[in-house]
């Protein structure tokens, strides 16, 4: 019985890494799903035999779920039930993500496995993100084969998420040869950032950078005055360098008019918000982009009849509130700051691979989901990666279900 428990986790531990792999695949969602369902229902038929289990009814999961709820509540109360019930695939698929991150990878020897595989795809990405912006002579730098396409604030977001794991890829890397390829992949990233012209990803970044300049100051006792200036200059060195190659990289800097255009959907938004505050005006994406919720504002109409653009709010926390209501924006903070606090708790370990992990996880959080999360939208399967993963590594060696 021990041995098929120990085939079978094995074998669920190889469709997550290839799920995650897909994760930054734009083809493939066929495939996805079957790896999700197949590893999950094996998951459920072993699920007495894990140890890990209370994983999931720690504090910062429980918030998990109760945002889940408000997302139910919004379903029932939608003014159209149909179309959020059918919206409700996507949660429920980063719900199944998350209990499989949580409880399988949360071990040492995964976890690092993980780690390196996060390395493959960032080199992945970058290819594809180089390749296409000389072949095809793009304005910016984003991914544009029929594999992976991605507009640049994605592909930024992408890279945002793949850095940091890098970084502890060669913080725990002791072959020279290896350590300088992964820092000349790192920096290739900076500049692959810089080129996609995101100002979210590239203030997500500089985010990212005092989290762990803040960390190996109080870990190492290397004195922050120096290191944070020291990995500051490197990114507005790289920055000048493509300030004066790119022209659209100038054009970018200089514009501010996008972050004012922005203000023409998140009024009207407000002013919708103010009819349903508490639950909001149910979930799906489609609901943003119908009339109705907006028929008593002064514009009359949905922000996309205005502007093709807008037919999001370019806002997650604004986004979760039209859609979830009051209800669903302050357990949505909540476990964002919850999460933040446990990962930064933790971290302080003596144990090298938890600590690395879980600044990883912390710097993505307060650089994605909290900076550049208000300029831009992220998916509730974004945020499950860096919380499952996160806490695979609060949870690691505590109790033992894959031996």
């Amino acid at each position: 019985m021990h041995n098929r428990f120990r085939t079978i986790d094995r074998i669920i531990e190889a469709e997550v890494y290839l799920y995650v792999i897909f994760i930054f695949l734009t083809k493939g969602e066929g495939v996805r799903n079957v790896l999700l369902f197949s590893s999950f229902l094996l998951w459920l038929l072993t699920v007495r035999q894990r140890g890990n289990i209370g994983v999931l009814k720690n504090p910062v999961s429980m918030l998990l779920w109760g945002f889940m709820a408000t997302v139910l509540i919004s379903v029932v109360s939608s003014i159209d039930p149909i179309y959020s019930l059918y919206s409700l695939r996507e949660p429920f698929k980063s719900v199944v993500f998350f209990c499989l991150l949580t409880t399988v990878l949360s071990d040492e020897a995964r976890l690092r496995r993980f780690i390196r595989l996060s390395y493959l795809i960032l080199l992945f990405t970058l290819f594809v993100g180089y390749y296409s912006y000389l072949a095809h002579d793009l304005p910016v730098m984003k991914p544009d084969i029929p594999l992976r396409h991605a507009w640049h604030n994605r592909f930024a977001a992408d890279l945002n998420t793949l850095l940091p794991f890098s970084i502890v890829l060669l913080l725990l890397t002791k072959e020279p040869r290896f350590r300088v390829m992964i820092l000349v992949t790192i920096l290739a990233g900076v500049v692959a950032l810089v080129l996609s012209t995101s100002r979210g990803g590239a203030a997500a970044f500089i985010s990212m950078v005092v989290v762990w300049s803040i960390y190996v100051s109080r870990k190492k006792g290397a004195d922050l005055r120096v290191v944070l200036p020291s990995l500051i200059l490197v990114f507005t060195l790289i920055g000048t360098v493509s300030y004066h190659l790119s022209p659209k990289v100038r054009e970018r800097v200089a514009q501010v008019v996008s972050l004012r255009e922005r203000t023409r959907i998140w009024i009207p938004l407000l002013q919708a918000v103010s009819e349903r505050p508490v639950f909001g005006w149910g979930y799906g994406s489609r609901i943003f982009k119908t009339d109705r919720p907006f028929e008593n504002t002064p514009s009359g109409a949905a922000p996309v009849r205005e502007d093709p653009r807008f037919r999001n709010p370019h806002n997650t926390f604004l986004r979760v509130l039209f859609h979830q209501g009051a209800a669903g924006l302050s357990l949505y903070v909540l476990l964002l700051f919850a999460a933040i606090r446990t990962f930064l708790k933790r971290s302080h370990t003596s144990d090298e691979l938890r600590g690395y992990v879980l600044v990883a996880c912390t710097g993505i959080l307060i650089g994605t989901f909290l900076v550049h999360g208000l300029v831009a939208n992220f998916k509730l399967s974004d945020l499950v990666l860096v919380l499952g993963i996160g806490l695979a590594a609060v949870n690691m060696g505590d109790e033992d279900s894959h031996s």
